[in-house]
């Protein structure tokens, strides 16, 4: 994913080979927030529900449920093809301001093969970001 605003080098943990992938917000179901420990498949998944109406990057309930969740120390996993994904959301929540901490976020490289990289707050200018855009753009 890029992170306009955002210096590298980026904090990345790569773990050993065969360590299981920790538990991490995986990806967000209609009215769910789905947490996944292990790997896919056959991961153990649990679901916390929110109120899910509206658009999701201004939905107070989720952004508070993500927030709690980032202060747990889960890490936010990488959906490619969604765009309203749980690391997307939380990046752009730092791009306007509504997140003013950084989070960690978790991707797959290969087969069994992930990484968790910090992601820290954005800053004017860094990789030419000029501010915060439209959600989605």
């Amino acid at each position: 994913m890029d992170h306009p605003g955002r210096r590298p080098p980026f904090d990345v943990y790569l773990p050993v080979p065969g360590e299981p992938p920790p538990q991490r917000v995986s990806h967000i179901a209609p009215g769910e927030v789905v947490l996944v420990t292990g790997a896919s498949p056959g991961g153990v998944s649990d679901a916390i529900a929110f109120d899910d109406h509206g658009p999701r990057w201004a939905n107070p309930g989720l952004q508070e449920l993500l927030a709690e969740l980032n202060t747990r120390g889960l890490p936010f996993q990488y959906q490619p093809h969604a765009p309203d994904g749980p690391a997307a959301l939380m990046a752009w929540w730092q791009e306007t301001g509504q997140l003013g901490s950084s989070y960690r976020e978790f991707s797959w490289q290969g087969p069994g093969q992930w990484r968790l990289t910090r992601i820290e707050l954005p800053q004017r200018g860094v990789l030419g970001w000029r501010g915060p855009q439209p959600f989605g753009y």
